[in-house]
Protein backbone atom coordinates (compact mmCIF):
# COMPACT_ATOMS: atom_id res chain seq x y z
CA UNK A 1 0.00 0.00 0.00
CA UNK A 2 1.11 3.55 -0.71
CA UNK A 3 1.87 6.13 1.90
CA UNK A 4 -1.38 7.63 3.30
CA UNK A 5 -2.09 11.22 2.29
CA UNK A 6 -1.78 13.63 5.19
CA UNK A 7 -4.89 15.77 5.54
CA UNK A 8 -4.01 19.45 5.78
CA UNK A 9 -6.12 22.37 6.98
CA UNK A 10 -6.70 24.30 3.77
CA UNK A 11 -6.30 28.01 4.47
CA UNK A 12 -5.38 28.70 0.85
CA UNK A 13 -7.34 30.71 -1.75
CA UNK A 14 -8.69 27.45 -3.16
CA UNK A 15 -9.45 24.64 -3.12
CA UNK A 16 -11.04 25.15 0.26
CA UNK A 17 -12.23 22.98 3.11
CA UNK A 18 -15.33 21.10 1.95
CA UNK A 19 -18.68 21.15 3.75
CA UNK A 20 -19.71 17.89 5.47
CA UNK A 21 -23.02 17.97 3.58
CA UNK A 22 -21.11 18.07 0.31
CA UNK A 23 -18.84 15.19 1.30
CA UNK A 24 -21.88 13.12 2.25
CA UNK A 25 -23.63 13.86 -1.05
CA UNK A 26 -20.69 12.83 -3.21
CA UNK A 27 -20.37 9.49 -1.39
CA UNK A 28 -23.62 8.34 -3.03
CA UNK A 29 -23.60 5.95 -6.03
CA UNK A 30 -22.67 7.46 -9.40
CA UNK A 31 -25.44 9.12 -11.39
CA UNK A 32 -25.49 8.92 -15.19
CA UNK A 33 -25.36 12.35 -16.82
CA UNK A 34 -28.77 12.03 -18.44
CA UNK A 35 -32.24 10.73 -17.64
CA UNK A 36 -35.32 12.17 -15.96
CA UNK A 37 -33.97 11.97 -12.42
CA UNK A 38 -30.69 13.60 -13.44
CA UNK A 39 -32.55 16.31 -15.38
CA UNK A 40 -34.33 17.31 -12.16
CA UNK A 41 -31.03 17.45 -10.24
CA UNK A 42 -29.30 19.50 -12.92
CA UNK A 43 -32.19 21.94 -13.28
CA UNK A 44 -32.37 22.45 -9.52
CA UNK A 45 -28.62 23.08 -9.39
CA UNK A 46 -28.71 25.71 -12.14
CA UNK A 47 -31.74 27.38 -10.52
CA UNK A 48 -29.91 27.63 -7.19
CA UNK A 49 -26.76 28.86 -8.94
CA UNK A 50 -28.81 31.57 -10.68
CA UNK A 51 -30.04 32.80 -7.27
CA UNK A 52 -26.45 33.28 -6.10
CA UNK A 53 -25.60 35.05 -9.37
CA UNK A 54 -28.78 37.17 -9.04
CA UNK A 55 -29.63 36.56 -12.67
CA UNK A 56 -32.64 35.65 -14.77
CA UNK A 57 -30.31 34.64 -17.60
CA UNK A 58 -29.05 31.19 -18.56
CA UNK A 59 -26.77 29.27 -16.21
CA UNK A 60 -24.56 26.41 -17.36
CA UNK A 61 -22.28 24.20 -15.29
CA UNK A 62 -18.95 24.14 -17.09
CA UNK A 63 -17.03 20.88 -16.51
CA UNK A 64 -13.52 22.21 -16.02
CA UNK A 65 -11.39 24.94 -14.50
CA UNK A 66 -12.55 28.52 -14.19
CA UNK A 67 -9.84 29.71 -16.59
CA UNK A 68 -11.32 27.54 -19.36
CA UNK A 69 -14.78 28.93 -18.65
CA UNK A 70 -13.33 32.45 -18.95
CA UNK A 71 -11.72 31.48 -22.23
CA UNK A 72 -15.12 30.36 -23.48
CA UNK A 73 -16.59 33.79 -22.73
CA UNK A 74 -13.89 35.75 -24.52
CA UNK A 75 -13.76 33.30 -27.43
CA UNK A 76 -17.49 33.67 -28.12
CA UNK A 77 -17.90 37.42 -27.68
CA UNK A 78 -14.71 38.92 -29.09
CA UNK A 79 -13.63 37.89 -32.59
CA UNK A 80 -9.95 37.53 -33.46
CA UNK A 81 -8.63 40.98 -34.31
CA UNK A 82 -11.27 42.82 -32.27
CA UNK A 83 -10.36 44.93 -29.26
CA UNK A 84 -11.00 44.01 -25.65
CA UNK A 85 -10.00 46.00 -22.57
CA UNK A 86 -8.67 43.85 -19.75
CA UNK A 87 -8.46 45.47 -16.33
CA UNK A 88 -5.44 44.03 -14.60
CA UNK A 89 -4.04 44.66 -11.13
CA UNK A 90 -2.64 41.27 -10.24
CA UNK A 91 -1.59 37.83 -11.41
CA UNK A 92 -5.07 36.68 -12.43
CA UNK A 93 -5.85 39.86 -14.35
CA UNK A 94 -2.63 39.22 -16.23
CA UNK A 95 -3.86 35.71 -16.94
CA UNK A 96 -7.04 37.10 -18.53
CA UNK A 97 -4.83 39.28 -20.73
CA UNK A 98 -2.87 36.17 -21.73
CA UNK A 99 -6.04 34.23 -22.56
CA UNK A 100 -7.30 37.06 -24.78
CA UNK A 101 -3.93 37.28 -26.55
CA UNK A 102 -4.00 33.53 -27.24
CA UNK A 103 -7.44 33.92 -28.82
CA UNK A 104 -6.12 36.53 -31.23
CA UNK A 105 -7.84 39.51 -29.64
CA UNK A 106 -6.29 42.96 -29.72
CA UNK A 107 -5.82 43.42 -26.00
CA UNK A 108 -5.83 46.87 -24.47
CA UNK A 109 -4.43 46.33 -20.98
CA UNK A 110 -5.62 48.78 -18.34
CA UNK A 111 -3.31 48.18 -15.41
CA UNK A 112 -2.84 49.28 -11.84
CA UNK A 113 -0.06 48.42 -9.42
CA UNK A 114 -0.48 45.31 -7.32
CA UNK A 115 -2.60 46.32 -4.32
CA UNK A 116 -4.34 49.17 -6.13
CA UNK A 117 -7.38 49.41 -8.39
CA UNK A 118 -8.03 50.89 -11.81
CA UNK A 119 -10.24 53.88 -11.10
CA UNK A 120 -13.49 53.93 -13.13
CA UNK A 121 -12.46 57.31 -14.57
CA UNK A 122 -9.39 55.65 -16.11
CA UNK A 123 -11.66 53.18 -17.88
CA UNK A 124 -13.78 55.98 -19.31
CA UNK A 125 -10.67 57.83 -20.51
CA UNK A 126 -9.39 54.68 -22.22
CA UNK A 127 -12.72 54.11 -23.95
CA UNK A 128 -12.67 57.66 -25.27
CA UNK A 129 -9.35 56.85 -26.95
CA UNK A 130 -10.51 53.43 -28.26
CA UNK A 131 -14.04 53.82 -29.54
CA UNK A 132 -14.01 50.51 -31.42
CA UNK A 133 -13.60 48.33 -28.32
CA UNK A 134 -15.99 45.36 -28.22
CA UNK A 135 -15.58 44.05 -24.69
CA UNK A 136 -14.36 44.52 -21.15
CA UNK A 137 -13.00 41.79 -18.87
CA UNK A 138 -12.08 42.02 -15.19
CA UNK A 139 -11.36 39.84 -12.17
CA UNK A 140 -13.83 40.63 -9.37
CA UNK A 141 -11.65 39.41 -6.52
CA UNK A 142 -7.91 39.37 -7.25
CA UNK A 143 -6.52 36.65 -5.00
CA UNK A 144 -2.87 37.45 -5.73
CA UNK A 145 -3.23 40.78 -3.91
CA UNK A 146 -6.39 40.44 -1.81
CA UNK A 147 -8.06 43.30 -3.72
CA UNK A 148 -11.77 43.46 -4.56
CA UNK A 149 -12.33 45.40 -7.77
CA UNK A 150 -15.31 47.80 -8.18
CA UNK A 151 -17.13 45.75 -10.80
CA UNK A 152 -20.46 47.52 -10.32
CA UNK A 153 -18.90 50.85 -11.36
CA UNK A 154 -17.15 49.22 -14.31
CA UNK A 155 -20.46 47.67 -15.35
CA UNK A 156 -22.19 51.03 -15.61
CA UNK A 157 -19.45 52.24 -17.93
CA UNK A 158 -19.54 49.06 -20.01
CA UNK A 159 -23.27 49.56 -20.52
CA UNK A 160 -22.80 53.21 -21.54
CA UNK A 161 -20.31 52.15 -24.20
CA UNK A 162 -22.29 49.08 -25.33
CA UNK A 163 -19.54 46.60 -24.44
CA UNK A 164 -19.77 42.92 -23.69
CA UNK A 165 -18.89 42.71 -20.00
CA UNK A 166 -17.05 39.57 -18.83
CA UNK A 167 -16.38 39.02 -15.10
CA UNK A 168 -14.21 36.47 -13.36
CA UNK A 169 -16.04 35.87 -10.07
CA UNK A 170 -14.22 32.61 -9.40
CA UNK A 171 -13.07 33.51 -5.88
CA UNK A 172 -16.00 35.77 -4.96
CA UNK A 173 -19.00 33.68 -5.99
CA UNK A 174 -20.98 32.81 -2.87
CA UNK A 175 -19.07 35.13 -0.51
CA UNK A 176 -19.21 38.64 -1.99
CA UNK A 177 -22.25 40.46 -3.29
CA UNK A 178 -22.75 39.75 -6.97
CA UNK A 179 -25.67 41.08 -9.04
CA UNK A 180 -25.17 39.91 -12.58
CA UNK A 181 -28.33 41.43 -14.07
CA UNK A 182 -28.32 44.71 -12.13
CA UNK A 183 -24.63 45.33 -12.83
CA UNK A 184 -24.89 44.66 -16.56
CA UNK A 185 -22.66 41.59 -16.61
CA UNK A 186 -23.04 39.57 -19.81
CA UNK A 187 -20.87 36.60 -18.91
CA UNK A 188 -19.88 35.73 -15.34
CA UNK A 189 -17.79 32.78 -14.14
CA UNK A 190 -18.18 31.38 -10.62
CA UNK A 191 -16.57 28.30 -9.11
CA UNK A 192 -17.57 25.38 -6.90
CA UNK A 193 -14.34 24.75 -5.00
CA UNK A 194 -13.67 28.14 -3.45
CA UNK A 195 -16.11 30.30 -1.43
CA UNK A 196 -18.92 27.75 -1.71
CA UNK A 197 -16.79 25.07 0.00
CA UNK A 198 -17.66 22.40 -2.53
CA UNK A 199 -15.33 20.13 -4.51
CA UNK A 200 -13.26 21.69 -7.29
CA UNK A 201 -13.56 20.96 -10.99
CA UNK A 202 -16.73 22.69 -12.17
CA UNK A 203 -17.64 26.31 -12.82
CA UNK A 204 -21.20 27.68 -12.82
CA UNK A 205 -21.46 30.34 -15.52
CA UNK A 206 -24.17 33.00 -15.86
CA UNK A 207 -24.87 34.07 -19.44
CA UNK A 208 -27.10 36.96 -20.49
CA UNK A 209 -29.83 36.07 -23.02
CA UNK A 210 -28.41 38.79 -25.28
CA UNK A 211 -25.24 36.71 -25.60
CA UNK A 212 -27.15 33.85 -27.20
CA UNK A 213 -28.91 36.26 -29.57
CA UNK A 214 -25.52 37.64 -30.57
CA UNK A 215 -24.15 34.13 -31.14
CA UNK A 216 -27.04 33.26 -33.44
CA UNK A 217 -26.37 36.33 -35.59
CA UNK A 218 -22.56 36.52 -35.69
CA UNK A 219 -20.80 35.63 -38.94
CA UNK A 220 -17.79 33.91 -37.34
CA UNK A 221 -17.11 30.99 -35.02
CA UNK A 222 -14.52 30.35 -32.30
CA UNK A 223 -11.73 28.01 -33.36
CA UNK A 224 -12.67 25.61 -30.55
CA UNK A 225 -15.59 23.19 -30.89
CA UNK A 226 -16.02 22.52 -27.17
CA UNK A 227 -15.84 26.19 -26.18
CA UNK A 228 -18.27 27.34 -28.88
CA UNK A 229 -21.48 28.44 -27.14
CA UNK A 230 -23.46 27.77 -30.31
CA UNK A 231 -22.52 24.10 -29.86
CA UNK A 232 -23.71 24.26 -26.25
CA UNK A 233 -26.94 25.97 -27.35
CA UNK A 234 -27.57 23.18 -29.85
CA UNK A 235 -27.46 20.56 -27.12
CA UNK A 236 -29.39 22.72 -24.67
CA UNK A 237 -32.22 22.90 -27.19
CA UNK A 238 -31.97 19.26 -28.20
CA UNK A 239 -31.27 17.34 -24.99
CA UNK A 240 -32.25 19.58 -22.08
CA UNK A 241 -35.37 17.54 -21.34
CA UNK A 242 -33.24 14.45 -20.67
CA UNK A 243 -30.84 16.35 -18.44
CA UNK A 244 -28.04 16.61 -20.99
CA UNK A 245 -27.85 20.31 -22.01
CA UNK A 246 -24.14 20.15 -22.83
CA UNK A 247 -21.99 18.61 -25.56
CA UNK A 248 -20.05 16.15 -23.38
CA UNK A 249 -20.04 14.00 -20.27
CA UNK A 250 -20.07 16.00 -17.05
CA UNK A 251 -18.88 15.05 -13.53
CA UNK A 252 -22.24 14.31 -11.92
CA UNK A 253 -20.82 13.93 -8.41
CA UNK A 254 -19.29 17.41 -8.56
CA UNK A 255 -22.64 18.85 -9.62
CA UNK A 256 -24.44 17.07 -6.78
CA UNK A 257 -21.85 18.49 -4.37
CA UNK A 258 -22.37 21.95 -5.84
CA UNK A 259 -26.12 21.62 -5.32
CA UNK A 260 -25.61 20.95 -1.60
CA UNK A 261 -23.17 23.84 -1.28
CA UNK A 262 -25.60 26.23 -2.99
CA UNK A 263 -28.41 25.11 -0.67
CA UNK A 264 -26.18 25.79 2.34
CA UNK A 265 -25.28 29.27 1.06
CA UNK A 266 -28.89 30.21 0.37
CA UNK A 267 -30.12 28.77 3.66
CA UNK A 268 -27.60 30.92 5.49
CA UNK A 269 -29.10 33.93 3.64
CA UNK A 270 -26.82 35.63 1.14
CA UNK A 271 -26.76 39.01 2.88
CA UNK A 272 -25.80 37.39 6.18
CA UNK A 273 -23.21 35.30 4.38
CA UNK A 274 -21.64 38.37 2.79
CA UNK A 275 -21.63 40.10 6.17
CA UNK A 276 -19.93 37.07 7.79
CA UNK A 277 -17.14 37.10 5.22
CA UNK A 278 -16.63 40.87 5.62
CA UNK A 279 -16.52 40.58 9.41
CA UNK A 280 -14.13 37.62 9.51
CA UNK A 281 -11.80 39.14 6.90
CA UNK A 282 -11.64 42.47 8.69
CA UNK A 283 -10.93 40.79 12.02
CA UNK A 284 -8.24 38.63 10.44
CA UNK A 285 -6.53 41.67 8.91
CA UNK A 286 -6.60 43.34 12.36
CA UNK A 287 -4.86 40.30 13.82
CA UNK A 288 -2.24 40.29 11.08
CA UNK A 289 -1.50 43.98 11.59
CA UNK A 290 -1.21 43.41 15.34
CA UNK A 291 1.66 41.02 14.51
CA UNK A 292 3.49 43.99 12.95
CA UNK A 293 2.85 42.75 9.41
CA UNK A 294 1.43 44.75 6.50
CA UNK A 295 -1.30 43.58 4.14
CA UNK A 296 -1.11 44.30 0.41
CA UNK A 297 -4.63 45.65 -0.13
CA UNK A 298 -5.84 48.97 1.28
CA UNK A 299 -8.78 48.56 3.64
CA UNK A 300 -11.32 50.19 1.29
CA UNK A 301 -10.69 47.54 -1.40
CA UNK A 302 -9.70 44.59 0.77
CA UNK A 303 -11.08 41.20 -0.24
CA UNK A 304 -13.49 39.37 2.09
CA UNK A 305 -12.13 35.98 0.96
CA UNK A 306 -8.33 36.23 0.89
CA UNK A 307 -5.62 38.30 2.54
CA UNK A 308 -2.23 38.84 0.93
CA UNK A 309 0.40 39.66 3.56
CA UNK A 310 3.74 41.32 2.88
CA UNK A 311 6.39 38.98 4.17
CA UNK A 312 9.42 39.91 6.27
CA UNK A 313 12.32 39.92 3.81
CA UNK A 314 13.47 36.49 2.74
CA UNK A 315 10.94 34.61 4.88
CA UNK A 316 7.99 34.07 2.55
CA UNK A 317 8.71 30.45 1.61
CA UNK A 318 9.89 29.63 5.13
CA UNK A 319 6.62 30.89 6.63
CA UNK A 320 4.58 28.81 4.18
CA UNK A 321 6.69 25.72 4.88
CA UNK A 322 6.74 26.15 8.67
CA UNK A 323 2.96 26.62 8.82
CA UNK A 324 2.49 23.36 6.96
CA UNK A 325 5.15 21.23 8.59
CA UNK A 326 4.72 22.37 12.20
CA UNK A 327 1.02 23.24 12.36
CA UNK A 328 -0.53 21.37 9.42
CA UNK A 329 -1.97 24.64 8.06
CA UNK A 330 -1.58 25.10 4.32
CA UNK A 331 -1.25 28.70 3.14
CA UNK A 332 -0.02 30.00 -0.22
CA UNK A 333 3.00 31.93 -1.40
CA UNK A 334 2.86 35.11 -3.44
CA UNK A 335 2.16 35.24 -7.17
CA UNK A 336 3.38 37.42 -10.00
CA UNK A 337 5.18 40.53 -8.82
CA UNK A 338 4.62 39.45 -5.21
CA UNK A 339 6.28 36.04 -5.57
CA UNK A 340 8.80 35.66 -2.77
CA UNK A 341 7.55 38.87 -1.17
CA UNK A 342 4.20 37.82 0.28
CA UNK A 343 2.06 34.95 1.45
CA UNK A 344 -1.69 34.52 1.09
CA UNK A 345 -4.33 33.14 3.45
CA UNK A 346 -7.82 32.23 2.34
CA UNK A 347 -10.88 32.74 4.51
CA UNK A 348 -13.87 31.71 2.46
CA UNK A 349 -16.89 29.54 2.95
CA UNK A 350 -16.25 27.09 5.77
CA UNK A 351 -12.94 28.72 6.73
CA UNK A 352 -14.42 32.21 7.19
CA UNK A 353 -15.18 31.28 10.81
CA UNK A 354 -13.38 31.67 14.16
CA UNK A 355 -12.91 27.89 14.31
CA UNK A 356 -10.40 28.03 11.46
CA UNK A 357 -9.11 31.57 11.76
CA UNK A 358 -8.16 31.56 15.45
CA UNK A 359 -6.03 28.46 14.98
CA UNK A 360 -4.45 29.97 11.86
CA UNK A 361 -3.63 33.19 13.74
CA UNK A 362 -2.09 31.20 16.59
CA UNK A 363 -0.05 29.09 14.17
CA UNK A 364 1.17 32.18 12.33
CA UNK A 365 2.31 33.94 15.51
CA UNK A 366 4.21 30.81 16.62
CA UNK A 367 5.73 30.49 13.16
CA UNK A 368 6.96 34.08 13.17
CA UNK A 369 8.49 33.62 16.61
CA UNK A 370 10.16 30.39 15.51
CA UNK A 371 11.69 32.31 12.60
CA UNK A 372 13.03 35.06 14.82
CA UNK A 373 10.26 37.65 14.42
CA UNK A 374 9.17 38.69 17.92
CA UNK A 375 5.37 38.59 18.15
CA UNK A 376 3.09 38.64 21.19
CA UNK A 377 1.10 35.42 20.89
CA UNK A 378 -2.01 36.73 22.70
CA UNK A 379 -2.56 40.20 21.25
CA UNK A 380 -3.39 39.12 17.65
CA UNK A 381 -6.13 36.77 18.89
CA UNK A 382 -7.43 39.48 21.24
CA UNK A 383 -7.53 41.90 18.28
CA UNK A 384 -9.45 39.32 16.22
CA UNK A 385 -12.12 38.77 18.88
CA UNK A 386 -12.37 42.49 19.68
CA UNK A 387 -13.04 43.19 16.01
CA UNK A 388 -15.79 40.60 15.55
CA UNK A 389 -17.45 41.56 18.86
CA UNK A 390 -17.50 45.27 18.02
CA UNK A 391 -19.89 44.91 15.07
Amino acid sequence: MGKPIRRHILMIPGPTEVLPEVLASISLPVYPHYGREWAEIYEETTRLAAEVFNTSGEVIIFPGPGSAALEMGIANLIAPGEKIIVISNGFFGERVEEIAHHLGCRVIPLRAEYGKIVEPKQLEETLEMHKDVKGLAVVHNETSTGVRNPIMAYGRIAKDYNLFYIVDAISSYGAIELRVDDWGIDYCVGYAGKALSSVPGIAPVAINHEVFRFIEERDWKPSSWFLDLSVWKKYMDKWKTIGHPYPSTVPTHSIIGLREALKTALNEDLEKRYERHEKMAKAFRKAVKTMGLEVVAPEEYASPTVTAVKSPEGLSSKIVREMLEKFNVMISGGLGELEGKSFRIGHMGLTATPLYLVYTISALTRTLNNLGIKVDECKPIEAFYKSIESR
